[in-house]
């Protein structure tokens, strides 16, 4: 096998700005955070002209990386597709692609755990806990309803978070381009969270003159990104777009879903053969420099609180993911609490990595031969981030604004599929 398949492969923003002056489609990014979408499009060649987002560290993060970028900032909800059409110096029907993250914090739970849809839940533990599906973290002392959680970013407070999709969807109607692009949680898909995936997936339908609607769930391992991490894709499609290049009903799940580039062999998280195209954690993080003074920061504030106890009897270097709530450790841990703490095996991608997890204070992912979680380069590179790729705030702002990215190299897969399989095959056809 060829070795370069499972090295992961580097990259600059200025390799990102010299990729997207080919400006071989435009983007308007919604929910933009910290531009780990617009990564992803700009990887694919595409200029992203206008971006939407409401919390300032991200606005700041976002800026600083893509000063030449017009930033709508601001609530969604007080803003118009004409707003957006303005900034953009665009008609509407003339944009590429329309894309946007809304917060899904309100879905993230509802595959495995419905009965929070039956009203507010409360969770006393004295340890976050972050749900496997995306982005609700419980904390001691406070309430998550149905409508939504209390705060989102940098303590900001939103209430009714799962209606910001359709907000999204009200936008797009005004704009009308000839691809929208929806990320969300894994978790929508599941249980009695897949009656919103039924409203939206309508929504986007009712969109005059009306769009072929698809969803893919895919793995950011699959596309040369060194984490096991899941998002749902909403790929729509204008229906004149899709008449022109033969899109219908019958090919739109195949022409929409981007070709694996690290195809999965593997079975109950093993790496089955030598032939696997995985990157794996180890493979990817262990030739970076870090900061002396940071990591003994990481490994200083673990042995000084509660985690210590807990990740000092987890196993360096795992053959699996390991946890103190597994089987194995209930002896000295029997009601199977921290399952959120996770010792990962440095031979499998890194788990999904939250916006909550990664920052000092709570359970998450740690580092796989030390006691300590990962520093801002290493959380960068799991992230597929550029190497260069400026975070603005502390630690933990750092460490939040990777944990809510869509990971770049998976977003630029996606989005070279559709500029191959949808956006120049109608453009060649109506020049």
């Amino acid at each position: 096998m060829d070795k370069t398949l499972t090295k992961y492969i580097p990259y600059t923003v200025d390799d990102i700005k010299k990729s997207s002056a080919r400006e071989l489609f435009t983007v308007v990014s919604t929910f933009a955070g910290g531009g780990g979408s617009s990564t992803g499009y700009r990887i694919a060649g595409g200029k992203v002209i206008a971006m939407n987002e409401f919390v300032e560290e991200a606005i700041k993060t976002y800026s600083t990386n893509f000063p030449d970028t017009k930033i709508i900032p601001g609530d969604i909800k007080k803003l118009t597709g004409l707003d957006f059409l303005r900034e953009a110096n665009l008609k509407p029907g003339e944009l590429d692609i329309f894309d946007g993250s809304p917060p899904c914090s309100a879905f993230s739970v509802a595959g495995k755990r419905e009965k929070q849809w039956k009203g507010a839940v409360k969770k006393t533990d004295s340890s976050f806990e972050i749900d496997e599906y995306g982005e609700l973290e419980f904390v001691e002392g406070e309430t998550f309803t149905k409508t939504g959680i209390k705060t989102y970013s940098d303590g900001m407070v939103v209430e009714a978070i799962e209606d910001l999709f359709l907000e999204f969807v009200r936008i797009a109607k005004d704009i009308k381009p000839k691809v929208i692009v929806a990320e969300n949680v894994k978790g929508i898909t599941m249980g009695e969270a897949r009656k919103k995936l039924v409203e939206f997936q309508n929504a986007f339908e009712n969109i005059e003159p009306g769009y072929v609607v698809t969803h893919h769930v895919l793995s950011a391992a699959n596309y040369g990104v060194p984490q096991a991490r899941e998002r749902l894709f909403f790929v729509c499609v204008r229906s004149d777009v899709a008449s022109v290049i033969g899109m219908n009903w019958m090919n739109a799940e195949t022409m929409t879903k981007p070709p694996e580039t690290t195809p999965i062999i593997r079975s109950g998280g093993r790496r089955l053969s030598e032939n696997s195209q995985h990157i794996s954690l180890r493979e990817a993080i262990e030739d970076i420099e870090n900061d002396p003074e940071e990591i003994q920061m990481l490994k200083d504030y673990v042995m000084g609180g509660f985690q210590k106890d807990w990740i000092t009897k987890l196993p360096f270097n795992p053959k699996r993911h390991t946890k103190p709530s597994d089987t194995e450790y209930r002896s000295w841990n029997p009601t199977g609490s921290c399952f959120n703490m996770i010792r990962p095996c440095p031979e499998l991608p890194c788990p999904t990595l939250t916006q909550r997890g990664q920052q000092l204070s709570v359970s998450g992912v740690f580092h796989y031969a030390e006691n300590r979680k990962f520093t801002i380069k290493e959380l960068k590179r799991i992230m597929s981030l550029p190497e260069d790729y400026i975070l603005s705030g502390n630690f933990d702002k750092q460490a939040e604004r990777i944990g809510r990215m869509v990971a770049p190299k998976m977003m630029g897969a996606l989005a070279t599929n559709i500029y191959n399989k949808i956006l120049k095959p109608y453009k060649e056809a109506t020049q």
